[in-house]
């Protein structure tokens, strides 16, 4: 018993032990603090194409010629540094973003490729999600030579159907119709990878988000016969549709401010639907059906 009341004891010192990443100007808006060392640091998320990659050994994607680009606007110099997602939103953000993590604590300036929806936003008070850019949404592509016709998602059951494993297709797919087109599922580690064997020809058809499923097609090499991927409407309690913004720590409104005014500007001029082009991708606009 006492070994257990020690053990409870310790772990409580321990957790008031943590405390938030801090820098000696933490009371420094965050525009100040990238303009003193002239270079404003990007988290994104790790081994995402054809958002954000490393794995050639260097930095490669939308997210990275995005977070270039908005640099430039600002006079800065961009850095990237890349991480695992949590479990959810909230630990990306606080992890990256306000407090650091437990072992080894530093945190970035601004994140990209952020969940916008309003209410979440809404919520927030540690951090400021905004400059929304991007309208993704779940999508299927097909290889016309596979089936007869097309329509719904009926029409996929007897064919293979590739999706990355755990996701919100695979979710939706599992699930649609109590199970009718389960069988057809075919679950890959990840999505890169269902992508590659479709483009292969291993599969008929596959499900993702838009912009990343096209992404990769094109990356792949998909035969010009495939179909684009085409948005879903998913039912009952699934949402299929969502915005992307960019973050930053809510005790920095001038960054954020000169962020949004910097993303705005690369809206309005095409400079951020041709950083969607070089990479095989249709720009979809943020609040676009």
């Amino acid at each position: 018993m006492k070994a257990i009341q020690a053990l409870i004891a310790g772990l409580a010192l321990l957790a008031s032990t943590i405390a938030p990443a801090t820098r000696a100007d933490d009371d420094v808006d965050g525009l100040d603090r990238v303009r003193k060392k002239g270079t404003i640091e990007f988290v994104v998320y790790r081994d995402f194409p054809p958002y954000s990659d490393d794995r050639s050994g260097s930095f490669t994607g939308v997210d990275i010629d995005m977070g270039t680009a908005l640099a430039a606007a600002l006079d800065l110099k961009a850095s990237f540094r890349t991480f695992i997602p949590g479990d959810d939103l909230d630990d990306d953000l606080r992890n990256q973003l306000w407090r650091g993590t437990i072992v080894g604590g530093s945190v970035g300036d601004v994140m990209l490729h952020v969940g916008a929806d309003p209410q979440y936003v809404a919520r927030q008070d540690k951090v400021s999600i905004f400059g929304v850019y991007y309208r993704e949404a779940i999508a299927v592509s097909f290889d016309p030579k596979r089936f007869g016709s097309y329509s719904t998602l009926d029409d996929l059951e007897g064919h293979k159907v590739g999706v990355e494993l755990g996701s919100l297709a695979d979710q939706y797919l599992t699930n649609y119709h109590g199970g009718a087109i389960a069988k057809s599922v075919h679950r890959f580690p990840t999505l890169d990878e269902a992508a590659k064997a479709y483009c292969q020809g291993k599969l008929d058809s596959a499900i993702a988000p838009k912009g990343e499923l096209q992404g990769l097609m094109h990356d792949n090499g998909c035969p010009d016969r495939y179909a684009a991927p085409q948005p879903l409407v998913l039912q009952g309690i699934y949402h299929g549709a969502w915005e992307l913004g960019i973050a930053v720590k809510k005790d920095s409104p001038k960054l954020r401010d000169a962020l949004a005014m910097a993303m705005a500007r690369l809206i309005e001029s095409g400079e951020l639907k041709a950083i969607y082009a070089r990479h095989g991708m249709d720009y979809n606009a943020p609040g676009l059906r």
